[in-house]
């Protein structure tokens, strides 16, 4: 068997990505993306398919009046963290301990069998609140 050395690094150690989005968003801060079928980044409408990541909190437009913070236009880069912990803005009430996945704003819910899941809430939270997640992607079993 022929000996092979493999130098450097044989994996990005770094927790987020970053990749063009698909449509202007409104605000995309602490939302949930999905690649769409051209392989663009697009707001998650729901847990149907795979979930990329969560935008980060700086992401998008920096305007100091919030007039138009977080603004994403088509084509511009999204940063997108897909390991670790990040935080949602949550759709609803979550409990601590819920499986996560993307309601059709982009924002967390609560997962549902066969849904596909961004990760697991490490704290509980009302509506328009900041949920905490351990992000760990998988499809919950269909029951």
């Amino acid at each position: 068997m022929k000996r092979v050395n493999y130098n450097g690094m044989q994996m990005n150690p770094s927790a987020t990505i970053v990749d063009e989005a698909a449509a202007e968003i409104k605000d995309a801060r602490c939302k949930i993306f999905a690649y769409n079928s051209n392989g663009k980044l697009a707001l998650a409408t729901d847990g149907s398919k795979p979930l990329v990541g969560i935008a980060t909190i700086e992401v998008g437009v920096n305007d100091i009046t919030g007039a138009e913070s977080g603004k994403i236009n088509a084509g511009d880069d999204i940063d997108i963290q897909i390991k670790d912990i990040g935080f949602v803005i949550a759709g609803a009430t979550i409990a601590k301990g819920d499986e996560i996945t993307s309601d059709e704003n982009g924002e967390a819910k609560k997962a549902a069998a066969g849904d596909y899941v961004i990760g697991f809430a490490l704290n509980a939270v009302e509506k328009g609140g900041f949920v905490k997640i351990q992000i760990s992607k998988y499809q919950k079993a269909k029951a």
